[in-house]
Parts: C-alpha cells; structure tokens; sequence
C-alpha cells in the first residue's frame, strides 16, 4: 500500500443507491473518504442520511441536490456543503451524465456502497485508525418525509 495511487490503480465500480446507481471510484485515509462519481442522465436516488460532512463539487454537468426541504440547482464548479445527519438526495435531470467529486469526513470506507473497492491510502505498515465509520441509511419506506416537497423548487 502506499499514500498515492495512480488513477488507472483505483478502480471503477457501480454504486448502488437502491432506485438507481452510478459509477464511481474511491479512496480512504483515517478522516476522510473521496468519490469521484459519474451519474447518468435521469439518475434520481432515494432520500437517505449519514453521520459525515459531506462536500461537493460539480466536476462536469449539472445536478439537482436536495438537502432536507431545500434544492440546490449545482453546475459545473459549483460547491454544496451537506451536514452531518441531514436528509439528502439527488436528481440528474438532464440529458447528459454529470460527475460530482464528493469529500465525506469522516471517511465513509466501511459503507456498502463503496467497501468491496474503495482504495486506502496508507504507507505499508502504517495503522488504520478511522475516525468513524458512517455508512447511508435510506429513510424507510414507511417514512413521513416527502422528498416531493423539494423536488416541486426544481421545475
């Protein structure tokens, strides 16, 4: 292992995000976790939480993000800041796929969604202390909350 990884070294998986999926690749160190994810056009995920601050950037394209009850219309280099615990999800309405590069601290490595490839970036030898272990947990399907409340800001 080692603190750098050539790009062609990380692979790319599928994500899965139960409604829909995206491609992805992703690293880890002890605080912090990093994706690098290429949503299709239509790409529409369900409303989930976890307990990280997660920070965006819009590499290529544009996305609707929806934090709790607001929307957030992201083009291409724009940034969005998501809390810890918050309700959030997202919608490619567009007819071209979008790549969103997502910073999460603690680091989300032990999470589903990316576990079975995520990279870690650490020296032989060195310890894995983790900060914490967030994963996603999608809202029930029974959950009061109405992500259409939101989603009517970006018509």
């Amino acid at each position: 292992m080692s603190i750098h990884a050539s790009g062609a070294s990380v692979p790319e998986d599928v994500a899965d995000m139960g409604s829909a999926s995206f491609r992805t690749k992703a690293v880890y160190g002890g605080s912090s976790s990093l994706m690098i994810a290429t949503r299709p056009a239509g790409y529409h995920s369900r409303p989930h939480t976890h307990d990280c601050e997660q920070l965006n950037w819009l590499q290529s394209g544009e996305l609707w993000v929806f934090v709790e009850d607001r929307a957030f219309h992201m083009r291409t280099g724009d940034f969005l800041r998501i809390p810890p615990g918050k309700i959030h999800w997202s919608w490619n309405k567009s007819d071209v796929p979008c790549t969103l590069v997502e910073v999460h601290t603690p680091g989300m490595q032990h999470d589903r969604l990316i576990s079975g490839f995520a990279v870690g970036l650490f020296d032989d030898g060195e310890p894995q202390e983790f900060l914490g272990s967030p994963v996603t947990e999608f809202l029930p399907e029974d959950s009061t909350f109405d992500p259409g409340v939101a989603e009517k800001l970006a018509e």
